[in-house]
């Protein structure tokens, strides 16, 4: 059983995971994590942030037109780009 020592951080407090349990589960410094306590235990889970396909994008935005912003269309151009 690995353990980790609690700490204190500002106005939180912070636990560190051991460096082989989060590269077994795939955690890096900088992931977000959700916590839940269930049943006396506390259960720290990654947040993955859902990635939608063009065609599901499509499906949400219904049969509202797209938008568009005519003041990007207008701007000058600041590099190299070419009009089309």
């Amino acid at each position: 059983m690995l353990t980790s020592t609690l700490r204190a951080a500002g106005g939180s407090i912070a636990v560190t995971i051991p460096q082989s349990l989060a590269k077994s589960s795939g955690l890096q410094a900088g992931d977000k994590v959700s916590f839940e306590f269930e049943a006396g235990r506390l259960i720290i889970s990654p947040v993955t942030r859902r990635k939608y396909s063009l065609q599901e994008l499509l499906v949400m935005q219904g049969d509202a037109p797209l938008l568009i912003d005519k003041a990007w269309d207008e701007m000058p151009a600041s590099g190299q780009e070419v009009p089309f």
